[in-house]
């Protein structure tokens, strides 16, 4: 398993100059406020994993620039000690060294929601507080105190906007197809789809993470002739299967919505014309679109020129507000190592008080009482390789 720590910006011989190594460990008196990362920087997710870890090395680049974190009236410079995540098996194993061996207690995630559901019950019972700003499925937040997500809901939101969506180009027949234990998505094909007035699920199939063959699928999804295909899975997989539904002569046809928060600039020309014409959904972040606000075309400006565009996608954003916003509780809390006061915090913060966020977030406090935000949902069409928007909302 692959490990690395980011040290960022700390001054040679910076502490042992001030003495600051003899200070006690606790509130503004401690000069480097400690946050962890554990997130999947190598193996198939890594193309997610990647971007939320560029995008908080960039602001934390930003937040020392300027002095550090003002706690108790008193600059605390900021340091990420990021681990990769590896496969979902050892994700759990990581996340009990950052606490126990690097001995961090504020933690940003970048997982998917399978694996958030393992850690649940495991960070419920510790000291330390976890943003994810990967997945959506808000049942990982929900009776986990100290749990917190800033990616959007895919919930009840998350089905509201895609219902909306569905409504507005016509589709009355559906076939699904998801990848094998996908909970959130299991519950839109299976208890929100029906509901859907005036629509019928024709087909409903699973596949397994690094699938090869979906021909005997889109075969018999081609039979049934809907109006809609939805497929849920990694962008790897998502690309496999439209390319093979190309193949098949099952699209063009049918409208096609991937669920793979999957951006233009993840994948190469070629990769980007077997997408043309399908849809996205899966996304929250602007700048990835041809409608970016203007302060994710300056994050993407600014990320771009130190990294490269090559890998920049949906996950940027929250990746890089998560940060801030982990900042922000420590701050209004007056203290880095104080968890239940930082927890009140963040239950308190207001997308006012943090002008760096870059979500569209739903103006008031961030969180609601499950530590669930609320983010708006961009629904984008592929069309000359770009992500151009057709739908947004905050499904309310």
């Amino acid at each position: 398993m692959a490990m690395r720590r980011i040290q960022a910006l700390l001054i040679a011989g910076l502490l042992g100059a001030s003495g600051w190594l003899a200070s006690p460990p606790d509130a503004a008196a401690q000069q480097v406020l400690r946050i962890g990362e554990f997130v999947t920087l190598t193996g198939p997710l890594a193309a997610y994993g990647n971007q939320l870890h560029r995008a908080r090395a960039l602001g934390l680049e930003e937040i020392n620039a300027r002095g550090g974190v003002n706690v108790g009236g008193s600059r605390v410079k900021v340091e990420l000690v990021s681990l990769d995540a590896g496969p979902p098996g050892e994700a759990l194993k990581v996340f009990e060294r950052l606490l126990s061996v690097e001995k961090v207690s504020l933690v940003l995630d970048g997982l998917f929601s399978s694996t958030q559901y393992a850690m649940g019950p495991i960070l419920k019972g510790k000291n330390a507080i976890v943003i994810w700003s990967g997945g959506n499925d808000p049942g990982t937040t929900v009776g986990v105190p100290n749990a917190f997500r800033n990616h959007f809901d895919g919930g009840n939101p998350f089905m509201k906007v895609s219902g909306d969506f569905l409504r507005k180009m016509g589709v009355k027949r559906i076939a699904t197809y998801g990848t094998t234990g996908h909970v959130e998505f299991k519950k839109f094909v299976e208890e929100y789809l029906p509901k859907l007035p005036g629509v019928q699920v024709v087909g409903s199939e699973w596949h397994r993470f690094g699938e090869k063959d979906f021909f005997p699928i889109l075969t018999k999804f081609k039979e049934l002739k809907p109006d809609a295909v939805i497929s849920h899975s990694i962008g790897a997989d998502m690309m496999t299967m439209v390319k093979q539904a190309r193949e098949i002569g099952l699209y063009p046809g049918p409208l096609w919505i991937n669920q793979s928060a999957m951006g233009p600039l993840m994948i190469d020309e070629e990769s980007r014309k077997i997408m043309e014409g399908t849809y996205e959904s899966l996304t929250a972040g602007s700048s990835t679109t041809n409608e970016p606000t203007p302060k994710a075309r300056a994050f993407f400006e600014k990320y771009a020129k130190k990294y490269g565009e090559r890998g920049f996608g949906p996950w940027t954003e929250p990746g890089w507000d998560s940060l801030f916003i982990m900042v922000k509780a420590v701050e209004k809390a007056g203290t880095v190592s104080d968890v239940p006061k930082i927890i009140a915090a963040l239950h308190g913060l207001t997308t006012d008080e943090i002008p760096e966020l870059l979500l569209q977030y739903k103006p008031g406090k961030i969180f609601d009482k499950e530590g669930q935000a609320s983010p708006k949902i961009i629904i984008s069409q592929w069309k000359g390789g770009k992500h151009v928007q057709a739908y947004s909302g905050h499904g309310d």
